[in-house]
């Protein structure tokens, strides 16, 4: 592998490439307005697939059709979990070692996209006729799009932590969030529309592969950014050597500890996310329709808040944003539950839109704050890799809970986790990019 990225890097090396401090900042002014449209590009297209196959609404549906149990709807959430977040500390010591980081976006845009195409393509051929195979392979090559993801996250927020200044990042992405979650609207009805209409599993099978296709579009947005590189690059350090000094550096910051804290409380919160569409559909007998206009829910409050979540963070930080997103979260259980009506329902998804919209953009944004420029993917990477098995184990535990205790104990739970999240990050955690100014 690392053979392979050390060939394409020169790929993206150019003739005019900057030497200094002061002509890397001037490379990046000049290629701000590029940057910014490449990386809205990449965030719109990629926010329309994720709304036609929703993970709160279509991935649950989904599963259950293909006769999986909220067991098994947990640990299709937790696989998912680990790929996307175990492989970041693995990929952080070679991103580091790299003066370009886009090789490394570019090599892994494919693996993230390519395997929904052949997710539609399962679900066509099996669905019907063997449905505990086509959810075999769902779950194998959701997990590789999942790995693909983890191998990139390191490579792509310090990309984007070269080429967007910290003021304009908030905005940045939720901007570009925001109208790929409007876009994401009609992708929703649209998902609604073709499992109200279409037979199975045909439906199921069209809405993953017009998410793979927006999902194309995203990844020229990804590959058409302009990148000045690294002036100064870390040596190649053996693997375990690296590993070993990461308690170190855990340790070695008091506030650092204190964030993952609250962020592991407030992880295990979303325990209950996956499975309010399927109490949903339980309670008020859901139909196609009723799903494509949850999904829509959550995508104009997704768009509306990014937009806020996005002005608010340049303005006064992330640590805010992750509170009302914790606090957001815990109503959306709170109002699922109590609701007598299906207008409730549309109330608790508009919660949850605002909450997954305060994580994209502060949840990683918030890291490059706390480390410094060139340690950037190792903190990226520890912090994902830490906060892991929280993200793995909330399904799982939120799946033995609705079967042990039935939903109104899991929200109750979740609800009171995220709560518990919001506290500790608003009392313990002093907001980074303040703590680093008075500092400098």
């Amino acid at each position: 592998m690392s053979r392979l990225l050390a060939r394409i890097g020169p790929l993206w090396s150019r003739r005019d490439e900057p030497g200094t401090p002061e002509e890397v900042a001037t490379f990046v002014q000049r290629n701000l307005r590029r940057n910014m449209a490449a990386g809205i590009v990449d965030a719109v297209f990629i926010a329309l697939a994720s709304q036609i196959i929703s993970n709160e609404t279509v991935i649950p549906l989904l599963v259950t059709r293909l006769g999986g149990s909220t067991v098994i709807l947990g640990l299709v959430g937790a696989l998912y979990s680990l790929g996307h977040f175990l492989p970041q500390l693995l990929m952080a010591g070679p991103t580091e070692q790299r003066r370009y980081k886009q090789p490394i976006t570019a090599f892994f845009g494919g693996g993230e996209r390519l395997p929904f195409f052949f997710i539609g393509l399962a679900i066509l051929l099996w669905g019907e006729r063997a449905p505990g195979l086509a959810l075999a392979v769902f779950v194998a090559l959701r997990s590789l799009a999942a790995v693909s993801v983890g191998m990139i996250i390191p490579a792509w927020m310090t990309l984007i932590g070269k080429v967007i200044p910290t003021t304009r990042r908030g905005v940045f992405l939720g901007f570009g969030r925001g109208l790929g979650a409007l876009l994401g609207v009609g992708g929703a009805l649209l998902a609604g529309h073709l499992l109200e209409t279409e037979p199975y599993p045909r439906n199921f099978a069209l809405c993953f592969v017009l998410a793979a296709t927006a999902m194309l579009v995203s990844w020229a947005g990804l590959m058409a950014h302009r990148e000045p590189p690294d002036l100064v690059v870390k040596p190649r350090m053996p693997l375990a050597r690296s590993l070993a000094r990461l308690p170190d550096l855990v340790r070695g910051d008091a506030n650092y500890r204190r964030f993952l804290a609250a962020r592991a409380v407030a992880v295990l919160g979303t325990m209950a996310t996956s499975f309010l569409i399927v109490y949903g559909s339980q309670r008020f007998a859901l139909t196609g329709r009723d799903v494509g206009m949850l999904t829509a829910t959550i995508s104009v409050c997704q768009g509306f808040f990014y937009l806020i979540w996005g002005t608010t963070a340049d303005r006064i930080g992330h640590k805010a944003v992750l509170c009302m997103g914790a606090l957001a979260l815990a109503g959306a259980a709170l109002t699922a539950l109590a609701t007598p009506v299906l207008g409730g329902l549309f109330v608790a998804f508009g919660l949850v839109g605002a909450a997954l919209s305060s994580d994209a953009i502060s949840g990683g944004n918030i890291v490059l704050e706390f480390a410094p420029a060139e340690e950037r993917p190792t903190y990226i990477g520890l912090t994902n890799t830490l906060l892991a098995p929280c993200r793995t184990l909330a399904p799982i535990v939120g799946g033995m809970l609705a079967t042990a205790l039935g939903f109104a104990g899991l929200f109750i739970l979740a609800a009171a986790l995220s709560l518990g999240g919001a506290l500790l990050m608003a009392l313990r955690v002093r907001e980074p990019r303040t703590l680093r100014s008075s500092v400098m």
